[in-house]
């Protein structure tokens, strides 16, 4: 059985256009300098942030109510 990331559902080009943005407001020396390891963690810090900001699009209106009802404390 082969495993699917949930990293897959991402759009692409959304993603691509956020790493853009970030990569230039920090220098290349910086981008260089990280190790393997702290560079993959950054990437999938980011990727995750992109996927949780897509979490609404399948709401309905009423869903959005009742999560931000839950949020606030309501």
């Amino acid at each position: 059985m082969e495993s699917k990331s949930i990293y897959q559902e991402l759009d692409k080009n959304q993603l691509i256009e956020t790493f853009s943005t970030l990569l230039d407001k920090v220098s290349p020396q910086m981008v260089i300098s990280l190790d393997d390891e702290r560079l993959t963690k950054k990437v999938r810090g980011v990727m995750s942030i992109e996927l949780l900001s897509t979490i609404f699009n399948d709401f309905t209106p009423e869903q959005i109510e009742i999560f931000d009802a839950v949020v606030e404390g309501r």
